[in-house]
């Protein structure tokens, strides 16, 4: 099973999406969007352009990488303009429940070369594992430290996306999640996003989706998307 991070889950939902039924060997994906939002927050003011590589075995062992154009709301001025995501896993059926465990790893290549350097570093490992049921899957993203620049304890994530085929080629997504936070005095984020999802066949597919969050001021924001996936 081969690890899909599409641009829609991507720069909507900030979540792992996967394929049951992916075929063993190489893929690749590229995308854009008009905005890259990571768990309902924004990453990129502008579009974003995005593209991963995969390897899948047929034991169901997978791993890949995916990257994608940032800018922090400001800060690619100090010259971090660049998010590059490693991960690798194993992913299953039971009877008609699908699982996954892996581990990620979210890089910022480019905070290396800067003087000072970041500290913290937005640099941030996470395990996750998920449960999948017919439209349903539920999952958990753990943090064990340093998140993000935000803290240096842990932090999680549980989620849960559901999608119902409206069509042969058309899907309605809806997508809940929490950052929940152990360092006392951080409040928690829930996440939210209602969209549609659409297959245009030979490998191309689109998105549009409303994300909003439960952050004061925060408002609704509406996401456009695109990619194409091939196989090498």
């Amino acid at each position: 099973m081969t690890f899909k991070r599409s641009v829609v889950s991507a720069a909507v939902l900030g979540a792992s999406v996967f394929s049951g039924g992916a075929v063993a060997g190489v893929s690749g994906n590229v995308g854009v969007s008009s905005q890259y939002l990571f768990r309902g927050i924004e990453q990129n003011g502008d579009a974003a352009v995005s593209g991963g590589l995969d390897y899948a075995h047929d034991s169901g062992f997978y791993v890949g990488t995916w990257a994608s154009t940032i800018n922090f709301n400001g800060v690619s001025a100090s010259g971090v303009s660049t998010e590059v995501d490693l991960y690798a896993g194993f992913s299953g059926e039971a009877g008609s429940l699908s699982y996954d465990l892996g581990a990620i790893y979210y890089w910022y290549p480019e905070e290396g070369e800067l003087d000072p350097k970041p500290d913290p570093s937005n640099n941030t490992f996470e395990l996750y594992g998920s449960l999948s049921f017919g439209p349903a899957t539920i999952g958990l993203y753990y943090s064990l430290a340093d998140y993000f620049a935000v803290t240096d304890e842990g932090v999680m994530y549980p989620y849960l996306d559901l999608s119902f085929p409206m069509s042969d080629k058309l899907s309605l997504d809806l997508h809940v999640g929490q950052q929940t936070f152990e360092e006392d005095g951080i409040e928690d984020i829930v996440d939210y996003s209602i969209g549609v999802s659409a297959d245009a066949g030979n490998g191309f597919s689109m998105g549009l989706a409303f994300v909003a969050t439960d952050i004061d001021d925060d408002d609704p924001k509406l996401v456009v998307s695109g990619s194409y996936s091939f196989d090498l």
